[in-house]
């Protein structure tokens, strides 16, 4: 296995973050959250101006004979509008709700991001891990082998019987199948990464997360911020809907130019022709009532939301400050059991040189303190692995620790 180092933040991923949020994904993933982004922008623009009309652009030919002899042929062109100019609000509100949507969705592709790229370092911590699990697991191997040694003197000698060397046996055969195992979640992960990016974990060189405050991750984390937006949108929607049954005032015209030609010569005409004018229209509707109610409480159930998430997330930060502390807990634990370890060891290194303790015993020290050294570095990762949840919660990438 190759070292590895921590660091806060590499120049070597600075310059690479800095071309954008999605960098460290695969140019597959790239370009689908780019279509993605391309699809709302489009969205928006599509409903910031859906409220201009269309300029209605007509031609035409006929041609007519009746009965009595008389025909005639007609072409014209023409170009007509009918443009509201005031809906009560309704226009004003319209580009404001655009807006907000866009904001809302914007913000929800921002999360597809940091949910990807979260996917991708807690593969990579998970990889990393895994390799240590996987060199312990090597080092309880050789402690079992010293163990069915010692035991099968033992019982050739005569000083124990066959079930100590047979529970010996056994948990050597059962550390190998987990070995066996960890060695296939390594595979794995791997396997999960290359379908996230074309980095190799083997030589990338992982950041340190630091720790979220309390208070900002409250109110930047992912589903607070589209609650809020999507609260927004919502009340902007209730002012269009409200504004489609109060009156509207629009201006109206026509431009044109015809051409009838008659085998009567009194009746034809050559030339152009416009009209215009200005409307005003007060809709009458029965369930206009209730569709702005709904869409009312539409808005106000979404605004309610907001205080049950922040309750939701305290709840989650609490959790997962408490599952950091129980590891960090563990991991002073642990430190104390080295440096009983190596007062172990030098204790029995000094009996090794006298005669009076054997080289097995000294190497089962050394394997098991090697153990605990791998426990340290694995709790480490798992910090890491929630400090990763945190920050994904409010950030896109690493360049904004």
């Amino acid at each position: 296995m190759k070292k590895r180092y921590w660091t806060t933040l590499p120049f070597l991923l600075m310059s690479t973050l800095s071309g954008g949020d999605d960098i460290l994904l695969s140019g597959e993933k790239q370009e689908i959250l780019r279509q993605q982004q391309s699809q709302y922008e489009s969205e928006h623009e599509k409903l910031r101006y859906n409220w201009i009309s269309p300029l209605n652009l007509i031609g035409n030919y006929s041609y007519a004979k009746s009965a009595i002899g008389t025909n005639s042929d007609v072409e014209s062109v023409s170009a007509s509008f009918s443009q509201d100019i005031f809906r009560s609000g309704g226009i004003t509100y319209q580009i404001a709700y655009a807006d907000a949507t866009k904001e809302a969705k914007s913000i929800l592709h921002q999360q597809n991001i940091a949910n990807l790229n979260l996917n991708l370092f807690n593969s990579l911590l998970n990889y990393e891990k895994s390799h240590y699990e996987v060199e312990q697991s090597s080092k309880r191997i050789a402690n079992y082998e010293i163990e069915i040694f010692i035991k099968r003197q033992q019982f050739e000698s005569g000083k124990t019987d066959i079930t100590e060397l047979n529970n010996a046996l056994m948990k050597k055969s059962s550390e190998l199948k987990t070995n066996a195992a960890l060695k296939y979640t390594l595979i794995t992960q791997r396997q999960e990464i290359m379908k996230l990016s074309d980095i190799n974990p083997d030589t990338f060189t992982l950041p340190r997360f630091e720790l979220v405050e309390k208070e900002k991750y409250l109110a930047n984390q992912w589903d607070i911020r589209y609650a809020n937006a999507q609260t927004k949108t919502l009340s902007h929607g209730y002012e269009v809907t409200k504004s489609n049954y109060l009156p509207s005032v629009a201006v109206n015209g026509s431009l044109g130019y015809q051409n009838y030609h008659s085998n009567e010569p009194s009746t034809q005409y050559n030339g152009n022709y416009y009209n215009g004018g200005v409307s005003l229209t007060i809709p009458f509707t029965y369930n206009a009532s209730a569709a702005t109610q709904e869409a009312k409480a539409t808005y106000l159930q979404e605004a309610a939301t907001i205080a049950d998430k922040h309750r939701e997330l305290e709840a989650d930060y609490t959790q997962s400050i408490a599952l950091i502390e129980s590891y960090r807990e563990t991991m002073q634990l642990i430190s104390e059991n080295l440096k009983l370890y190596d007062e172990l060891i030098n204790a029995t290194q000094a009996g090794v040189n006298a005669g009076s303790k054997t080289g097995y015993d000294l190497q089962t020290l050394k394997n098991t303190k090697i153990i605990e050294e791998y426990d340290l570095k694995i709790n480490t990762l798992k910090i890491q692995m929630e400090l990763a949840n945190l920050h994904f919660a409010l950030h896109t990438s690493k360049d904004t620790l």
